[in-house]
């Protein structure tokens, strides 16, 4: 009779069990449905949640991003004096990255906007006497490159771009209100994510169990490790070629800053900038920082032009070969082909983040579709070896 009734309660919860599943399931199918037929409010929704929550989004990259040094400092302070509690260590880090981070930043508001600032208007009046003095003498250029209608080209940037900005000149200004107010909004984020961050950091290792626990409630019991080992080693992959990256970047802005003084070209720090933000970009990062500055100095000095072009192939050629290579080692490992797909697909879907995060995106794919390949090849006994 007890074990009549054992099966029956059995039976009775396996039948709830699985009530309770298709009921949850019918509840998804109409949500998406719903969310379907009503895109356009399930677009100001989506919209809506991310606004709220874009602070938290911001931490998170905040701290994804400046992880990395929080932990050299733990080390350090760990081989000056092992044995303390490992709380403390990480709270001094902590400070003394934010320190950093935030030091930058002010010396960057203080010291290096005013000169932005003041060297873009320079530049603009540059380039200004510049179109006006090549207006002036077209015929002249004319007569030295005669392959090329220096007249039409001029009066075709003339019309679609000089008269085009005073015919809209009307609606700039609320275009900029709007800009501006959307920027306090990014200044908004930015601050709480900072502030957030911190609190993200510091309880870096209770996240990373909480996230640790979820991944093997839901995987099988067997395959935990190995999702848990996968998992850490693509976070590898992509942190240390995020972080790895921003270095090189520095470093290549410090150089080409250095460099511009010591030949004595002008607006150093903001061409210094602009090749330190696009060298972000694998490959192709050179080349966008470079032409802007090619242009510029054509209107002012096709010496100073040539010049500066040189000097970038120089440092591209430098970090692609030296400096590179011993910042980021092999953590992509991935092929130049791959390399230029990554920032072409990237680019066109995502635009210039897109070419920053395609690389170590396309890197973390391959590298799982290399572990899948693997155990494929194992199951059936198969070793091939790699080309050289």
């Amino acid at each position: 009779m007890e074990e009549k009734r054992n099966k029956v309660l059995e039976n009775l919860k396996n039948l709830c069990s699985n009530t309770g599943r298709i009921i949850f399931l019918v509840a998804v199918i109409t949500i998406v449905i719903f969310a379907i037929t009503n895109w356009s409010n399930t677009l100001k929704i989506i919209g809506n949640f991310i606004s709220v929550i874009a602070p938290f989004i911001v931490a998170f990259f905040i701290s994804y991003l400046i992880k990395p040094m929080v932990r050299s400092f733990e080390k350090i302070l760990d081989k000056i004096k092992s044995g303390s509690a490992m709380k403390v260590k990480t709270i001094i880090s902590v400070v003394i990255s934010y320190l950093i981070v935030v030091g930058a930043i002010t010396v960057i508001i203080v010291y290096i906007y005013p000169q932005l600032k003041e060297s873009t208007a320079d530049m603009s009046l540059a380039v200004k006497n510049g179109y006006n003095y090549v207006t002036t003498h077209v015929d002249e250029f004319n007569e030295m490159i005669p392959l090329i209608n220096l007249g039409d080209f001029m009066e075709y940037i003339k019309n679609n771009l000089l008269d085009n900005l005073m015919k809209n000149s009307s609606t700039i200004v609320p275009y900029v209100y709007r800009l501006s107010s959307s920027f306090l909004g990014v200044i908004y984020n930015i601050f709480m994510g900072l502030v957030i961050s911190i609190y993200m950091v510091i309880d870096g290792k209770s996240l990373t169990n909480a996230c640790r626990r979820i991944v093997y409630a839901i995987s099988p019991k067997e395959k935990g490790d190995d999702v848990w080992n996968t998992l850490r080693q693509c976070n590898h992959i992509f942190n240390g070629f995020l972080f790895g990256k921003m270095i090189d970047s520095l470093i290549i802005g410090i150089l080409c800053f250095i460099i511009m003084n010591v030949l004595h070209l002008p607006y150093a720090l903001l061409m210094s900038l602009i090749v330190g933000i696009t060298n972000m970009i694998p490959y192709f990062g050179p080349i966008i920082g470079a032409i802007p500055g090619v242009l510029m100095y054509l209107f002012i000095d096709p010496k100073l032009s040539l010049i500066f072009a040189i000097m970038i192939l120089v440092l591209q050629q430098f970090d692609g070969l030296y400096l590179g290579p011993k910042i980021l080692g092999d953590l992509t490992g991935i092929k130049p082909l791959w390399v230029i797909f990554g920032v072409t697909a990237g680019g066109a879907y995502f635009g210039a983040l897109g070419m920053f995060l395609g690389v170590p995106t396309v890197a973390v794919l391959t590298y799982l579709l290399n572990l899948i390949l693997d155990k494929k090849l194992e199951k059936k006994g198969i070793r091939l070896s790699n080309p050289k």
